[in-house]
C-alpha cells in the first residue's frame, strides 16, 4: 500500500498534543498542501491564521472575552476559554473569505475552506504530527473573527491544532464500506 493511502486510511484526530509543532518548513509544506483543496473557478476563498507561541495566549483571551460578550460568566467555562489554544504548540485557523460569485455559492467556497483544513491535516499527519479540528461557537463570532483579521462576513471554518502527539492514538472502529455507500 503506498504511503499516502495509508495515511488517508489511518487519520484519526488526536486531541492531546504538545511540544514540538512543525518548524516554519513544516507548516509551510501543511500550508501549501492546504491550498491544493479543491476549489470551483479558483477563487481562493480561504485564510489562514497561524497562531503560535505566546500569541496562542492572546488567542484564549479572545475566546474569554467571547464568551463574555454572549453573558457567559460561568468561571469553568471561561478559565476553558483562557487554556483552550493551549492544548496544541500550533493552532492554524481557517476562515472563509467568500468571494461573490453568481455561480459558486458562498457554501461551496466553504466546503473548499473544509478540504483545504482537511488537507493541512492529512499534511501534518504524513509529517508525524497529530492534529485535532475544533469548530464551536467561536468558529461564528465576529468578535473572534476580527481578532483573526478576518472582514465582515467571514467565518472560521475550523481551527486545526497541531503538534507532537502524546499518549497512543484512539482506535477507530473499522465500519464496513456498505454501511454508507450505495449505488445508483
Amino acid at each position: 500500500m503506498s504511503e499516502t493511502l495509508d495515511t488517508l486510511l489511518n487519520r484519526n484526530s488526536h486531541p492531546r498534543l504538545t511540544e514540538p509543532g512543525p518548524d516554519s518548513e513544516q507548516l509551510n509544506l501543511i500550508l501549501r498542501s492546504a491550498m491544493r483543496a479543491p476549489d470551483h473557478g479558483r477563487l481562493r476563498p480561504w485564510r489562514f491564521v497561524v497562531i503560535s507561541g505566546d500569541r496562542r495566549e492572546a488567542l484564549g483571551r479572545c475566546f474569554h472575552e467571547s464568551l463574555q460578550l454572549r453573558g457567559v460568566s460561568d468561571e469553568a467555562q471561561l478559565a476553558k476559554a483562557l487554556s483552550a489554544p493551549l492544548r496544541a504548540p500550533v493552532v492554524i485557523a481557517g476562515l472563509l473569505h467568500a468571494v461573490a460569485h453568481e455561480k459558486i455559492s458562498r457554501d461551496e467556497q466553504g466546503h473548499a475552506v473544509a478540504a483545504a483544513l482537511h488537507g493541512a491535516q492529512l499534511a501534518a499527519d504524513a509529517l508525524g504530527f497529530g492534529c485535532v479540528w475544533r469548530t464551536g461557537g467561536y468558529a461564528t463570532d465576529p468578535h473572534v473573527v476580527e481578532a483573526l483579521g478576518g472582514a465582515t462576513g467571514d467565518q472560521v471554518i475550523g481551527f486545526l491544532y497541531v503538534g507532537t502527539r502524546e499518549g497512543p492514538s484512539k482506535v477507530l472502529p473499522e465500519e464496513p464500506v456498505e454501511s454508507m455507500v450505495r449505488y445508483f
